[in-house]
């Protein structure tokens, strides 16, 4: 962390009417007065530099060029371009760069638009060129006369030859280890390979779209007739859970005591098990949190707990002393 700067200390409170009138002493002379001297006025700026401007033109500081007007044969179109011609270079012939130039009155903004559309025709040449194979034949007006097809290229050809070597040694591997295997690829049409590459096309497109509920989905058929709801069958998984222990349903040792009959048991026993059927047969509605229960029903629920606890503490005290 950086060092702490000091903030600055108010002191007091500051009359906000003593500051502006402070303020307005400051500058009532600068704002909606008259000029001191009306016959000595300022020269506005923009009068200033007019008359700077015209004292150069004067003294021959600053010259005014003037366009040279030319001849309307010397005006050319357009879609006339004028191209450099290169020399041709030892492998592919490089094709003219168009030069720009702006023509007689034609604006700065009509020779960008121009230069940008010649730069979309070339590129988009180029790109159909290199498309296809092929070269653009023009002749000396820059019309299209025809289409050549391109010359092989050596280097591209030894590039080619080198992919191709690579995929049939990764093939031969390929086949010598399903060889060693015993299997066999089996050869598939163009077709089969088609309808394999949009069936697992289709297998992903359902996987990235599933929703874990495509195989509850019934597809019925049109005029089809339904009598009955659906027959549901409950999964494997349902029997666990049924067979699961569950509250209440566990052999605790004073559930053991509660249910055993014909034998006789002590007077604490009787005790706890009159508790038991005092709380048991009264009607709590235990829905909703504990505290949201009225201050009576919960005094009445926690003594009814307490009186439980007890008479089951006494109970397994009497049973450790016997």
């Amino acid at each position: 962390m950086g060092r702490k700067i000091p903030g600055r200390k108010h002191r007091g409170i500051r009359d906000p009417e003593k500051q502006a009138a402070v303020r307005f002493n400051v500058i009532k002379d600068k704002i909606n007065a008259p000029p001191s001297n009306p016959d000595d006025q300022a020269i506005p700026k923009s009068l200033h530099k007019f008359i700077e401007l015209k004292n150069k033109v004067k003294t021959g500081v600053f010259n005014i060029k003037r366009k040279n007007k030319k001849k309307k044969s010397q005006v050319s179109n357009e879609n006339d371009i004028l191209l450099s011609k290169n020399e041709q270079s030892i492998g592919k012939p490089e094709k003219p760069i168009p030069v720009f130039k702006q023509l007689h009155g034609e604006s700065d903004r009509e020779f960008v638009k121009r230069m940008n559309r010649i730069c979309i025709s070339v590129t988009k040449e180029a790109e159909f060129e290199q498309k296809y194979g092929v070269d653009i034949k023009r002749n000396e007006d820059g019309e299209i006369e025809g289409v050549l097809k391109r010359p092989k290229d050596e280097l591209e050809l030894m590039v080619k030859k080198l992919k191709n070597d690579k995929k049939e040694k990764k093939n031969k591997r390929k086949k010598e280890k399903l060889a060693e295997n015993g299997t066999t690829i089996p050869r598939l049409t163009k077709s089969q390979k088609r309808q394999n590459k949009l069936r697992d096309k289709k297998m992903r497109k359902q996987q990235q779209n599933a929703d874990g509920f495509e195989k509850y989905k019934d597809n019925v058929k049109f005029g089809e007739i339904v009598h009955a709801p659906p027959s549901l069958t409950a999964p494997r998984r349902a029997e666990k859970l049924l067979n699961a222990p569950r509250p209440g349903k566990k052999s605790l040792l004073l559930n053991n005591l509660m249910q055993t009959k014909g034998e006789e048991r002590t007077p604490l026993i009787s005790k706890t098990k009159e508790v038991i059927r005092k709380t048991t047969s009264k009607t709590i509605d235990k829905k909703g949190k504990r505290k949201a229960l009225p201050h009576a029903l919960r005094r009445q629920l926690d003594k009814q707990q307490k009186e439980i606890i007890s008479a089951y503490k006494e109970l397994k005290s009497k049973m450790h002393k016997s």
